[in-house]
């Protein structure tokens, strides 16, 4: 699988259950680092939530390396709802190629939440060119865990130009 190609596709009802144990595995490991809370429900109902409303209601991205389930990406509009790697597998550029989707997607800009105790999430995002919008205390989210919003908008021809003007 090193050196593997990524490979990006639509997710379908096929894959819900795959790609909710992706995302289980995903939370666990960043949460026993502390760079996330634990999440606020159980793994059935996280199984439900991708049945019944990520594959009806958003656009699931799902990256492949190998023919394994490497990552995924939930896009709902213009906010990336979700975007999570398989932990044996971070570091190998599947989650910049899944943001690289959603911006395609989305080419007129893109907004998400990322936890403020998740250094490396804050870092990578930064490295795609997303800005702070704020941040909050958590009260308004189910972890209630202190929040940064994200945004990343492209730039037009005239402000690269100006940049250099």
């Amino acid at each position: 699988m090193p050196g593997a190609p990524i490979t990006l596709r639509r997710g379908s009802a096929a894959d819900a259950a795959p790609a909710a144990d992706l995302w289980l595995r995903a939370r666990a490991a960043a949460a026993a680092t502390g760079a996330i809370p634990p999440p606020a429900h159980d793994d059935a109902d996280v199984r439900a939530w991708f049945a019944g409303h990520v594959i009806p209601h958003t656009a699931l991205w799902l990256a492949e390396v190998g023919g394994t389930l490497a990552g995924l990406l939930v896009l709902d509009g213009d906010g990336v709802d979700q975007l999570y790697v398989d932990p044996a597998l971070t570091g190998r550029g599947i989650g910049s190629a899944l943001l690289a989707r959603a911006k395609e997607q989305s080419p007129a800009g893109l907004q998400l939440w990322t936890f403020a105790a998740n250094a490396g999430a804050l870092r990578f995002y930064a490295r795609h060119g997303f800005a702070e919008i704020r941040r909050t205390d958590g009260r308004a989210n189910e972890e209630r865990a202190p929040d940064v919003l994200l945004k990343w908008a492209p730039q037009t021809t005239g402000a690269r130009r100006a940049a250099f003007d």
